[in-house]
């Protein structure tokens, strides 16, 4: 039987386990499968094997992955998560021992160590492989808190699977155990550059992704790829007049829109480590004041076409929702518009004693996953002319623009308008995406 088989085979006997006949369809939902109705004669397993054909094996790992997480099923998770992370760089076990070494017998400093460790691996059920008549937990609890000292991170990464365990859990625990409410201040900070020694020769590395009462938060991400630093304030969809902004807390960076707040967008809510998801914005749209709950798709996507300042660009948006909306369900990454990269309170043509900001918006931007960002422009003749003729200087000034944003961890694709619009344009934004998908590990569910 083929790795797919497998799989696909414990998907459908985790369901058939799972859920009732009446439970399947919105349990697999959440999973991003669509499992048929109920029909007399067929059973659940064969209703969830029927749901299943088709799908790739990196589909059926993300199917595993997110039911597993839903029912709290480690096996399911990892084996999913394994598949997921095929052909990714690994974090080899001679990392993850000497990664121990650094926490000495001191996991999570002032953390419960029991509870940061039952959040990602099935102690009560583990029997520990010096005493197995009592669960792992217990022997977590004799041998690092009322012992402290008996037992070293090293033998309990060894006793919880954490040093074969998928890089995803691994690094969480990383993150968790980095937490500030169990260490802040310069033993946090000294810990964190231990670490990241050791991480770096697999080629990873703990980077600050947000604060906590001022304490950093840490993530680990692949090294040499995206920007630093996490996205703060999201200003995008701009169709009007320049917005006045100003700063209602320049300490936190909390920004207000001071006048033309109905010609852009802010979104302000925290964006997660997976990116920015169209069914997140779309959360978020419907807690906007006179949003009609029922209507929040489409009015969002009305608004956010309404930013768009040419056919090609309305051409690739349409294209891009209409190819991916149905095959990514709940998983589809939000093509923002219009996005503001660098803000001048000034306007343009009103300056004397100094050149605008260049490239202030970016035609489109993605928040994919592991903090990537990735840019992508529709250019009309304006990018490379002045007055309708051609241009050296405009030319240079969008290419240096684009070297400044690659140096700053972006990624910078362009099309020309004509290409995003005729008869081939829907193929041709397709193999892009398509590609791009397979280069970031982003996968569609439906």
């Amino acid at each position: 039987m083929s790795g797919a088989s497998q799989l696909s085979d414990l998907i459908a006997e985790t369901l058939k386990q799972r859920a009732t006949n009446e439970q399947m369809p919105s349990v697999a939902r959440g999973a991003g499968l669509v499992v048929p109705d109920y029909e007399e004669g067929v059973s659940k397993k064969d209703r969830a094997r029927r749901a299943l054909a088709g799908k790739t094996e990196r589909e059926l790992g993300e199917i595993a992955r997110l039911l597993g997480v839903q029912f709290n099923d480690y096996s399911l998770e990892e084996a999913g998560l394994a598949v997921i992370e095929f052909g990714t760089a690994a974090i080899t076990e001679i990392t993850r021992r000497d990664a121990a070494k650094c926490f000495g017998d001191d996991l999570c400093g002032e953390q419960d160590v029991v509870e940061i460790v039952r959040k990602l691996f099935p102690i009560d059920m583990m029997g520990a492989a010096f005493f197995s008549s009592r669960s792992l937990a217990r022997e977590i609890e004799q041998h690092m808190i009322h012992n402290q000292g008996d037992w070293s991170v090293e033998l309990l990464f060894d006793q919880i699977g954490a040093l074969t365990c998928s890089r995803d859990r691994f690094t969480r625990l990383i993150e968790v155990a980095l937490h500030p409410l169990g260490r802040r201040g310069p033993d946090q900070v000294a810990l964190v550059d231990e670490l990241n020694v050791v991480l770096r020769r697999d080629g990873y590395v703990l980077n600050v992704v947000a604060e906590e009462s001022g304490y950093p938060i840490y993530r680990v991400v692949p090294m040499g790829r995206g920007p630093a630093g996490s996205p703060k304030n999201l200003i995008f969809a701009s169709n009007g007049p320049k917005p006045e902004i100003g700063f209602s807390d320049a300490i936190n960076n909390d920004i207000v829109i001071l006048s033309n707040a109905s010609s852009c967008l802010v979104y302000d809510r925290p964006i997660r480590r997976d990116g920015l998801l169209w069914s997140e914005l779309i959360e978020w749209w419907r807690g906007i004041p006179g949003v009609e709950p029922d209507e929040t798709a489409r009015t969002l996507g009305l608004r956010l076409r309404a930013s768009l300042a040419s056919d090609a660009e309305r051409n690739l948006f349409d294209t891009y929702f209409r190819l991916y909306r149905a095959k990514f369900a709940g998983a589809l990454p939000a093509l923002i518009p219009q996005v503001y990269l660098h803000y001048d309170p000034a306007v343009v043509k009103l300056l004397r004693h100094r050149a605008g900001l260049p490239r202030q918006r970016m035609d489109f931007l993605l928040l994919l996953p592991n903090n990537q960002r990735v840019v992508i422009e529709v250019d009309g003749s304006q990018h490379f002319s002045r007055d309708d003729k051609p241009s050296l200087a405009a030319y240079s000034e969008m290419v240096g623009a684009d070297r400044d944003l690659r140096l700053a961890g972006y990624e910078v694709y362009r099309f020309g308008s004509n290409e995003v619009v005729g008869q081939n344009a829907a193929a041709l934004i397709e193999r892009f995406f398509d590609r791009l998908w397979a280069l970031h590990k982003v996968m569609a569910t439906g």
